[in-house]
């Protein structure tokens, strides 16, 4: 059956009786190529004649005996059953590269007792196998494998995608998560090899994605191995999955086409329900997070006579300017909210922590990056991931990179920095400098140094060069010093030739956290390399920078991959299996952990809202407030626990104990080391930054570039951005804008009155006739509309 891109051949092969599938794209010339199937041949060597071959319809069930076509050529279904079992697999031809795959498991015993029904495809470009499809050009999967018996459980489905790709053609699968939310008790998992595919009788060098029913448990941290026999409540199971088939020339085509189906079928749907937030964003800092935690660690110390101030993080050893937490991050929502609420109790903190990091000593540009109040001292970096190093006399470019990144942002965006503007510059300058004294000649910078900052060997040519090429690029763009933009320039060709066709995305949390792995470790079933999100950020910041500073090499499209992989680590729904947490909108860590809602979604909120204003791309403003929404989703608050978004209760930090309980302290992350959402008491609490603190900055730089409204009046479309539903009707200079507060509707409901700003984007040079609901019409000019129109709501 066939369109005209894709067509399925079946047949009964007449020695066996099974039936082969071979799914294949329109080639050059009226010609196909096949790209998946359900058979493998293979040889010993190739002038033999003797083949092995394997044809495997669904791993756990009957071998299909019947197949049938529609009369329309669109359908085709295929039947198989024995003694008690049914199996029905469903192919319909969706799209021009969309074929829809719906498989019907039937025991007529009662329930299912058992461990996996799968689907397996090999990828066989041209019909061939014995590794001429390797090594892939492209090959993602969002969980790899510590032996060869893994699989990618369902722990791991926050973007659920496998893809791959070679020799100009593509595969790629996504689960229909509609059906999947459908039957919550289903376990189900991916898998992607290219050898040691079990039960394949000699099958080698020949990539194979899977998918389906598959009982699962975790092994190790973190990992997830098949497990045993399990008994459903029903005599039936059933699984959906689109496959994507398509000619390939660009990576980044593929997992554009790959997020734009998630976002489009499932995240945007997701985005409407406001859940999981469940206050104006500023509320969870006024009621809560600023009110309890903040006053309770932010400490006060004076050096060179200035107040500075810090996040006191007795589990990290002090206030902590890392690659992790980072008080400038956490900083920046103090001092916005603190000048929004003209609070000077609270712009102290934030001008203390900015004093505090300027005060950090200078070693020929190299800075320290953790001030321990107990010792009322400067340490090099966080001591377990800083081992290669001298922990605490060393330096680590990473969280210099990270610290001084964010003080640009300090310095693009708050008019107070002004005053301190020379400071700024001459501390990032120092810091530049020391960047290229340090990049080798592949245009690499090291990551880290011992005292007499001389590098050390790991992590010598990695991807952590890409923030502080960052850093290099922007400080090249403000200063016009041509050294900084040479630098810079060298790092990002680095980074395109050497980072992005691998996704060699590593960094100090790939092998020095809590997943740790041999340097130079591989996934032994598919090679594909472990990867964290942190080092993909960065990179994107990177190609973004150098996009400002000049595209003539067209960075921006590297950008872009950078993000597009980036969004394959977001939770683009809220699945049921894991307990009654709401999991939308957060962000896993890498490719071999198992976080889901990990702090640093709310880093990642600046990058979205950065390349929205390059692209103009709505995707990415939606992900940034879906993103920080979900930064607020794991306080222990009653508004949380009564909407039914978390159940967490954390009453004991480390020996720490909080006043009481349901004062907002949050956990880093949730599922981390099992799959099981984490509720009652304790919950993984690490720090302010990498919880709430972290999300009211997130906020803040949402509320800087888009209000609590966004209208973009070239597409004629309202972002909702702080607990609004939004609708915009625009004709000629007439704006009508509809607003609803989203919160009034949950079941614990925020109903309280309170003024927001719709701010509006792409506007001509003209005036408007603007209209919101039916008490607001006022002729506004289009410079007043950009920055910013207050509206009581």
């Amino acid at each position: 059956m066939s369109n005209d891109s894709i067509r399925i051949v079946a047949q009964k092969e007449s020695d066996s009786g099974l039936i082969s599938l071979d799914f294949q794209v329109a080639g050059p010339k009226s010609s196909w190529r096949t790209v998946l199937s359900n058979k493998s041949t293979s040889k010993r060597r190739p002038w033999e004649k003797n083949t092995s071959t394997v044809i495997t319809n669904i791993e756990g069930a009957p071998n299909f005996q019947n197949l049938l076509l529609d009369q329309d050529g669109l359908k085709l279904l295929l039947k198989g059953k024995d003694k008690n079992v049914t199996i029905e697999q469903n192919f319909h031809l969706s799209g021009n590269e969309r074929i829809t795959v719906d498989v019907h498991y039937r025991d007529s015993r009662g329930n299912i007792n058992m461990n996996r029904v799968m689907d397996h495809y090999y990828f066989v470009p041209d019909d061939r196998g014995m590794g001429y499809a390797l090594p892939l050009d492209l090959a993602w999967i969002p969980g790899l494998h510590g032996k060869i018996e893994h699989v990618a459980g369902d722990w791991f489905f926050r973007s659920p995608v496998v893809s791959l790709a070679s020799k100009g053609v593509y595969a790629t699968l996504i689960p229909d998560l509609d059906v999947a939310l459908s039957q919550p008790e289903l376990p189900l998992a991916f898998d992607l090899r290219s050898w040691n595919h079990p039960g394949s009788g000699g099958t080698y060098g020949v990539p194979r994605i899977s998918y389906g029913f598959c009982s699962w448990e975790p092994d190790g941290h973190v990992f997830t191995k098949p497990g045993k026999k399990i008994n459903l409540p029903t005599n039936e199971l059933r699984y959906r999955f689109d496959l994507f088939l398509g000619q390939h020339t660009d990576n980044g085509q593929v997992l554009r086409k790959a997020n734009n189906f998630l976002w489009t079928e499932y995240g945007k749907k997701f985005l409407r329900d406001i859940r999981p937030q469940v206050l104006p964003f500023e509320q969870y800092g006024k009621k809560y997070s600023y009110k309890y935690e903040l006053n309770r660690w932010a400490t006060h110390v004076l050096i060179n006579n200035k107040d500075c101030f810090g996040i006191n993080n007795h589990f990290r050893r002090g206030a902590n300017f890392h690659a992790w937490e980072n008080d400038m991050h956490v900083g920046y929502g103090i001092l916005y909210y603190a000048q929004k609420w003209n609070d000077p109790d609270l712009r102290k903190i934030g001008e203390g922590i900015f004093n505090l990091i300027l005060n950090s000593p200078n070693n020929d540009g190299a800075f320290p990056c953790i001030y321990n109040f107990t010792e009322n001292q400067w340490e090099g970096s966080m001591y377990w991931t800083s081992w290669p190093s001298e922990p605490f006399s060393g330096y680590d470019a990473q969280s210099m990179g990270v610290t001084s990144w964010l003080l640009l942002y300090w310095l693009e965006n708050f008019k107070s920095m002004e005053s301190r503007r020379e400071e700024i510059i001459l501390k990032l300058s120092n810091f530049c400098s020391f960047l290229i004294r340090q990049q080798l000649s592949s245009g690499a910078i090291p990551t880290y140094y011992d005292s007499e900052l001389k590098p050390t060997v790991q992590l010598k040519e990695s991807a952590t060069t890409a923030i502080g090429a960052a850093v290099l690029a922007k400080m090249a763009l403000i200063t016009g010093d041509k050294k900084f933009a040479d630098a810079a320039v060298l790092a990002g060709e680095f980074l395109r030739r050497e980072i992005l066709p691998k996704m060699n995305f590593q960094d100090f949390e790939v092998f020095y956290s809590c997943a740790p792995k041999p340097l130079h470790w591989v996934d032994p079933v598919n090679g594909i390399l472990p990867m964290n999100t942190l080092a993909i950020q960065w990179s994107a910041d990177c190609f973004l920078a150098l996009h400002h500073l000049q595209d003539k090499r067209n960075w921006l499209k590297d950008g872009e991959y950078c993000m597009d992989i980036l969004s394959l680590f977001q939770q683009i729904w809220a699945p049921k299996r894991f307990g009654n947490s709401y999991l939308y909108g957060g962000f896993g860590v890498m490719n071999c952990d198992g976080e889901w809602n990990d702090g640093r979604q709310a880093r990642f909120v600046n990058s979205y809202v950065d390349y929205f204003n390059a692209t103009g791309r709505l995707e990415y403003i939606e992900r940034a407030v879906a993103a920080c929404r979900a930064s607020f989703s794991g306080m222990d608050i009653i508004e949380n626990h009564e909407n039914n978004i978390n159940e967490y209760s954390i009453n004991n930090i480390n020996d720490y104990k909080p006043e009481d309980r349901g004062k907002g302290y949050s956990p880093e992350s949730i599922m981390h080391g099992k799959p099981t959402t984490h509720k009652g008491m304790g919950g993984g609490w690490t720090g302010f930054n990498w919880g709430p603190g972290g999300g009211l900055a997130a906020s803040a730089y949402l509320e800087q570039n888009f209000g609590s409204v966004f209208v973009d009046c070239s597409k004629g479309v309202a972002v909702p951005i702080d607990g609004i539903y939004a609708n915009v009707q625009i004709k000629g200079k007439t704006i009508t804008l509809t607003l609803k507060n989203a919160l009034a509707d949950l079941k614990n409901p925020y109903k309280r009155k309170r003024q927001i700003i719709i701010k509006f984007g792409n506007t001509e040079d003209k005036k408007y006739r603007v209209m919101v609901n039916k008490d607001f019409d006022e002729n506004l000019e289009h410079i007043e509309m950009n920055k910013g129109v207050p509206y009581t709501l």
